[in-house]
């Protein structure tokens, strides 16, 4: 058996996404606090000559321009860090499969292992044999990337709680459809294989990580 890793790409794109909505929250941020600022030293200066109907308009003004960008920083962050959070719960799994390069129409084992760090009520667990397929061209001045996924094969095992310390295992059997396209990396066109698993808690972050593999352009016959 050999061991999967989580999709560099995934992670990458975590991390970025949250940087950035980091740097856009901070930046939407700067106009409240020079607002406040001017708003305190205006009460603090007995000479300013400011009254309270233009302290507020001088407060809000900022505020009604600023929150939407505020809004969308946070929103941001909160979908760049959500997934991260389940990792309170459920640490990160053992998953293997019997090759990572695999030919056309093989079939294969695929090995999930994984320990839940606390007590958490399970919906459902999901694992998926995706095909994807991504396209970059572009649009005016653009370049805009674009995804397709195609489940091939798709497992659901039932939800139940699980208690801290205990660990999930599972075994399936997958298999590359015999008519199926092999790994294709190009610059702006891809093809690729991953195995998805998704563990939905309730109450709390889905855990949902991908796994590549690779199908080599080769028949198994």
């Amino acid at each position: 058996m050999q061991k999967l890793q989580q999709s560099p790409a995934q992670a990458w794109g975590r991390g970025c996404l949250a940087a950035f909505a980091l740097i856009w929250t901070c930046s939407s941020c700067i106009p409240l606090i020079g607002s406040a600022g001017g708003i305190l030293a205006a009460f603090t200066n007995p000479e300013s000559n400011l009254g309270l109907a233009e302290l507020l308009i001088s407060m809000l003004l900022p505020a009604v321009f600023t929150l939407p960008f505020l809004a969308i920083g946070l929103g941001l962050l909160a979908f760049a860090v959500w997934p991260w959070i389940a990792r309170a719960r459920i640490s990160a799994p053992e998953v293997s499969v019997s090759s990572t390069s695999l030919r056309v129409g093989e079939e294969f084992s695929l090995t999930y292992q994984q320990t839940f760090k606390s007590a958490v009520e399970v919906k459902r667990i999901l694992f998926q044999l995706i095909f994807r397929e991504t396209a970059t061209y572009q649009r005016g001045t653009d370049t805009v990337t674009v995804h397709h996924d195609n489940a091939i094969q798709e497992f659901e095992i039932p939800g139940r709680r699980f208690e801290a310390g205990e660990t999930f295992r599972d075994q399936r059997r997958l298999q590359i459809p015999p008519q199926a396209m092999h790994t294709f990396l190009a610059p702006r066109n891809k093809l690729q294989w991953m195995i998805k698993a998704r563990v939905e808690m309730a109450g709390w972050p889905d855990f949902n990580e991908e796994y590549p593999i690779t199908v080599l352009a080769e028949r198994a016959w």
